[in-house]
């Protein structure tokens, strides 16, 4: 797992590029091929793969960079990649760490340590030397990761790894954001989609206002706003619309 972050300007402005909200609604199953295909600019990898699964239900999904890539595996691979799952990619499971950004080859508590999945691996045709997991929250028991793989060369470096944990939240927010475009909710602005995670917590107009250093005026004009473009008449209708993008990274 990263250590000390430490990354530069450079890094940080393309990681904003990288994340940038209007992404959103973009080509892409569960998040946009273009977010996947960028990363390699601030992490470079040979593979790589945005996985949604229920590892209790038996249900697995995989977005690539196209949809050439995209996959649902067939009866004869899962029965392969279930017990592979549980004794080698399920440190989140068997940890409760969903925030952690591991390497393949970190000794961590709560799962088998090292590369013991080589029998699934040469089932798919292939068996990448290296791999980074970023983890995501779940919803229930569905499981969310995005996954690097290095073919050759050097191992995912702790600056690479503090990148990946940076882009984290970024990567969450944006495949919520995805999927409520996919879904038909209407688009809000982050200032707010803001205003909204803060009624979500339980915030009066006030309290709002002076965390965002602005009138309660303000506050209620953006709220108006939020409500005309949800087509509701309430805050308790609003964060029943938007439910799924405001949910904590």
């Amino acid at each position: 797992m990263a250590g000390r972050i430490d990354v530069s300007t450079s890094d940080l402005r393309r990681l904003l590029d990288v994340v940038d909200p209007a992404r959103a609604g973009e080509a892409g199953e569960h998040v946009p091929y273009s977010l996947l295909r960028d990363i390699a600019d601030l992490v470079p990898y040979d593979n790589v793969a945005f996985q949604v699964q229920d590892p209790y239900h038996h249900t697995h999904s995989v977005q690539g960079l196209s949809p050439d890539d995209d996959a649902v595996m067939d009866a004869e691979l899962l029965e392969l990649w279930w017990p592979a799952f549980w004794e080698s990619c399920a440190y989140p499971q068997r940890s409760g760490d969903y925030t952690s950004v591991t390497r393949e080859s970190d000794d961590l508590p709560g799962a088998v340590a090292g590369r013991k999945w080589a029998a699934f691996a040469e089932a798919c045709g292939r068996g990448p030397q290296h791999g980074a997991m970023v983890s995501l929250p779940p919803a229930g028991t569905v499981d969310h990761r995005l996954l690097l793989w290095r073919n050759s060369g050097s191992n995912f470096s702790d600056r690479e790894l503090s990148i990946l944990t940076l882009l984290r939240p970024h990567v969450t927010a944006l495949y919520r954001h995805h999927q409520a475009l996919r879904a038909g909710t209407p688009d809000l602005t982050p200032r707010q989609l803001e205003i909204l995670r803060m009624v979500a917590m339980g915030r009066t107009n006030r309290q709002i206002a002076r965390t965002l250093v602005v009138s309660e005026a303000t506050v209620r004009k953006h709220l108006e706003n939020i409500f005309t473009r949800l087509d509701v008449g309430n805050r308790t209708a609003a964060l029943a619309r938007c439910s799924e993008i405001l949910q904590p990274a």
